[in-house]
This record gives structure tokens, C-alpha cells and sequence, in this order.
């Protein structure tokens, strides 16, 4: 937090700004004493290079936040006002998918502390203990990848608990192989889990939401939504399936139901501490590869839930800058990508690894 906070001092307007006023607008007794200070340590060259910087980071500041600000409407349909208005948060429901652990168990405690009823759904046969013990926790056992029981526990939640305002798409699976060797049923329990069981949860609870005007879909994607290193390609392509998924459910939501009232955010996570990653966090630690806390992610999740407004969230650890890669020239996307050929090893083919 304190890092990222330094990190952006430079382009915050109201700090050079104030900065860049104090130097060249203030009233002369605050001016004059403090440009004799800085003399004692610069010249009066170095003062108007101090100075002709502050101006550049005012602008690129201002310009930061300018595009902050128009991404921020543009993804909620170019509406300033939020929904957050219309939730009360003690009636709320939320349907969690992944949710015994990982990303989708803490999403689950940090929705239930802010009193929002959630209903954990894993494949598992019961949650964690730390996760029964919360109340307004309630759990269902649920295979995702077919549709009919994703639509009995649509029933069951309605029948039980109400209708569901809020639905996080967080349940992954990954394999590690290469495209020759990926078997069936890896593949299909790849697309099942990471993409096709978003179709069936979005077919049980989408069209309530759509008939209230409200609602908020979520979905766990990762950086490999950008990437395609070798040895993940379709856990890769599943995670490209989610983002292109999300993109066109805003284009429907507002030209197919004229429901710009929903809303759907997208999370882009890197490498994290989850159950996913743990088989590799020791060659991760050796190449000193960024891992996340998860709870960071869970955090970002949840901050985005309340605030009413959806969003992409890119979570990397300094490595955001790779979402827009394939925008790139070829000759520096591919001089980047094939930078990292030598280190890439394969663990045995078909290791599944699951968890979100």
C-alpha cells in the first residue's frame, strides 16, 4: 500500500501542482524564502529544470486522471452515477462458484462481512471449517460443468433464499501441457470449468437481473487472458474465452436488453498464493516471479461489488502493462514474449491443478 502510494506521487496533480505553485504563483513571502532554500542546494539552472519537470507532471497527471475518469464511465455505459444506491447490503445475495478456496473462499468472507448473504458453491463435499462457521455463509455442492444442476441450484437458492443480485464466475481449473499432448479430458474439464460454466450460471441467474434492472457479474479471469506462454496455451485460451465473454455481455446488456443497470466486471490477476499456483510457488520464488497475496485480489473484488460500477481490474504486480501487448508492433511484442523462451520448463504433462 505504502508503495504504491510513493509509486504515484509524481503524477498526482494535487501534490506537483501544489509543488509547482509554491514555486512559481505563491504570494512572494512564501515564494521568495522558499526558492533561497532550494538555492543553497541547486542552481538557479537547476531550479527552472525542477520547475519545467513539475509542469510536464502536472499535465501527465491531469491526463491520467482524465483517461481514469472516461474509462471509469465508458465501462458502465457512460453513466456518472453508480448503482450503489439501490443495494441494501443485508438483503443481497451473492453466488460464489470456487468458493472453498483461494480467490473464491476469501471473495466469500470479505462479501459475508459486509453482511451480504452468500452461497458458496464448490465440487467439493463441504467447505472449509473457517467458512462454516460464518453464518450468512450457506453451502451447495454443485458440478458447474452441467447445466441442469447449475439450473436445480438456481431454483434451490430461489426457493431458499431469494434471487441473486450478485454472481462471481470464480472457479478455475489448470493444466500444464502442450497442445500435442493436451488430452480430452483435460480439455473438456478445462473449457467446462473456466468458460462454458460461466454460459450455464449466467443462463440461471442473469435473466432476474435483467428483470430488476440490477445485478453484478463477475468473473475471475488472469493475465493469461493477454498471454499465451507455452505450456498453459488452453488454460490460456479459456482465460481470452472469459474476457471476450465479458466484453460481449456489455455489448448484449445494453444493445439486446437495454439493461445498462447491470453491471460486470472482469479481474485479471497474476501469479497469486492460491491452491492453483502452490505446486509452483518454490520455481516461482527461485526466478523471483511477482506472487500476490490473494487477499488483494479478493479486496480489489469486493471494493468493486460495493462501489455499484463495473470495471476491468488488472492486478499484476507491475505487470499490467502487458494487457496491451498485442497491440504492440510485432517486432517488440514477439522481441518481449521470446525474451523468457529459455526459462520456460514443463511439469509433467496433464498435472491438474485446481483452485481460483
Amino acid at each position: 500500500m505504502a508503495t504504491s502510494l510513493v509509486k504515484n506521487l509524481p503524477f498526482s496533480p494535487s501534490v506537483t501542482g501544489a509543488l509547482l505553485y509554491a514555486l512559481t504563483r505563491a504570494p512572494d513571502q512564501y515564494r521568495k524564502p522558499l526558492l533561497q532554500r532550494l538555492s543553497q542546494y541547486l542552481s538557479p539552472k537547476n531550479i527552472a529544470r525542477a520547475i519545467a519537470t513539475l509542469k510536464w507532471l502536472v499535465a501527465l497527471g491531469l491526463a491520467r486522471n482524465a483517461h481514469v475518469f472516461l474509462s471509469d464511465i465508458a465501462q458502465n455505459n457512460f453513466r456518472l452515477r453508480s448503482e450503489r444506491h439501490r443495494y441494501v447490503w443485508e438483503t443481497e445475495i451473492a453466488v460464489v462458484t470456487g468458493a472453498a478456496s483461494g480467490f473464491g473462499a476469501l471473495m466469500s468472507k470479505g462479501l459475508a462481512e459486509k453482511s451480504i448473504k452468500v452461497i458458496a458453491v464448490d465440487i467439493r463435499d463441504e467447505l472449509p471449517l473457517d467458512l462454516q462457521a460464518i453464518n450468512n455463509i450457506h453451502y451447495y455442492k454443485c458440478d458447474i460443468t452441467n447445466r441442469q444442476s447449475v439450473m436445480d441450484l438456481a431454483e434451490w437458492i430461489h426457493q431458499e433464499h431469494g434471487e441473486v443480485s450478485i454472481l462471481i464466475n470464480n472457479a478455475g481449473v489448470c493444466y500444464e501441457h502442450s497442445i500435442l499432448d493436451a488430452s480430452e479430458k483435460a480439455l473438456n474439464n478445462l473449457y467446462g470449468v473456466n468458460i462454458i460454466s460461466h454460459y450455464y450460471t449466467l443462463q440461471a441467474f442473469l435473466p432476474n437481473m435483467i428483470k430488476n434492472k440490477k445485478g453484478h457479474v463477475v468473473a475471475t479471469a488472469s493475465m493469461a487472458s493477454f498471454l499465451s506462454p507455452p505450456g498453459l496455451i488452453p488454460y490460456c485460451n479459456t482465460k481470452a474465452a472469459v474476457l471476450s465473454l465479458h466484453d460481449g455481455l456489455l455489448a448484449e446488456m445494453r444493445v439486446m436488453y437495454k439493461c445498462p443497470e447491470v453491471k460486470f466486471s472482469i479481474v485479471h490477476p497474476t501469479f497469486a498464493d492460491t491452491p492453483m499456483v502452490q505446486p509452483f510457488k518454490n520455481e516461482l520464488n527461485a526466478a523471483k516471479a511477482f506472487v500476490l497475496d490473494p487477499q488483494v485480489v479478493s479486496d480489489a473484488v469486493v471494493k468493486q461489488i460495493l462501489s455499484g460500477k463495473g470495471r476491468q481490474i488488472i492486478v499484476g504486480g507491475g505487470t499490467g502493462w502487458l494487457a496491451g501487448i498485442r497491440a504492440w508492433p510485432h517486432w517488440i511484442s514477439q522481441a518481449i514474449l521470446r525474451s523468457g523462451d529459455n526459462k520456460i520448463k514443463l511439469a509433467d504433462v496433464g498435472t491438474e491443478r485446481t483452485g481460483g
